[in-house]
């Protein structure tokens, strides 16, 4: 699983948490010694047609529908003959707009002190009328450390994810994006985010492209309408660029899925889920619409 793949120190955002391209470069030279990297289209045989994937299989899959991937990602893939899984959220190809929680990468790689942007998040909550005791609490339950960011990163990026009231951190976010990004967020959507032309140019490039949901929101958190709505919506979206609509792969953002997020998949005939659960997917073993997937930052760069 791939995000950010760029030439990121000498960037403008050198503090974003991504992947180096020499260090993709160098990845990609460990898996293809040590793995057999397969296509998309060999999962779905894998699957449907119970056809045996070589041993040592590696999938390469890349969230988010970065420009990083149209260019810098495409062009080495192609070099090596290689194809790899893509999965962009609508919302950012078609209507530059920047999801929150790139918003909030972008904030936390240009405010260097997390404790101060919890205090500055707070005040701004504060003047949300949101109330002391009901910060602390918040704080306490939602400020759990995890395998890559600490206490207080995670309670930022959950506030401003879905913990909030959707009005209120979108205004906050807005906020902050201004204050420490000084960039308007449209224009800053379509330098980061591929456009819908590049999308079809990586299916045109023998590349596959799934859904990512609509607005890159935690399913999990969204009733049966609203769920139905970001994936009928994604699906629209694969038609519009040329991607597969028949047995097609979903990307849960954020890893976020429930049991309803399911019955609409196998209702819409999505025959792969993929979460952000860090494991080898067992092909046959477990669910196909809940395959584990391992993160860059698990494999030597």
């Amino acid at each position: 699983m791939f995000h950010y793949v760029r030439p990121i120190s000498k960037s403008k955002f050198p503090n974003i948490k991504g992947l180096e391209l020499e260090s993709f470069k160098k990845q990609l030279n460990y898996l293809e010694e040590n793995y057999s990297i397969v296509r998309s289209d060999e999962i779905l045989d894998a699957i449907i047609k119970e056809k045996k994937l070589p041993d040592n299989a590696c999938w390469l899959t890349f969230d988010d529908g970065f420009k990083d991937h149209i260019d810098y990602v495409m062009p080495e893939l192609v070099k090596r003959k290689l194809s790899g899984a893509f999965f962009p959220s609508r919302v950012s190809i078609v209507e530059n707009k920047i999801s929150d929680v790139h918003a909030i990468h972008y904030i936390l790689s240009c405010c260097n002190n997390s404790k101060n942007l919890v205090n500055e998040l707070n005040s701004l909550c504060l003047q949300h009328g949101l109330k002391k005791d009901k910060l602390k609490i918040l704080f306490s339950k939602h400020s759990k450390r995890n395998r890559f960011d600490n206490g207080d990163i995670i309670y930022i990026k959950r506030m401003l994810q879905y913990i909030l009231p959707k009005e209120i951190r979108n205004i906050i976010t807005t906020t902050l994006f201004e204050k420490y990004v000084n960039r308007n967020q449209s224009e800053f959507a379509r330098e980061i985010y591929m456009s819908t032309d590049e999308v079809s140019k990586l299916i045109k490039n023998e590349m596959y492209v799934g859904s990512h949901g609509d607005t890159h929101e935690w399913l999990d958190n969204l009733n049966e309408s609203d769920q139905r709505k970001e994936i009928l919506s994604s699906i629209e979206f694969l038609e519009q660029v040329g991607a597969p609509t028949s047995n097609w792969i979903m990307c849960y953002p954020y890893g976020a899925y429930n049991n309803i997020t399911l019955d609409l998949l196998n209702k819409f005939g999505a025959k792969i889920g993929l979460t952000t659960e860090p494991a080898i997917a067992k092909i046959g073993k477990v669910n196909p619409l809940l395959l584990p997937r391992f993160d860059t930052n698990d494999f030597p760069q």
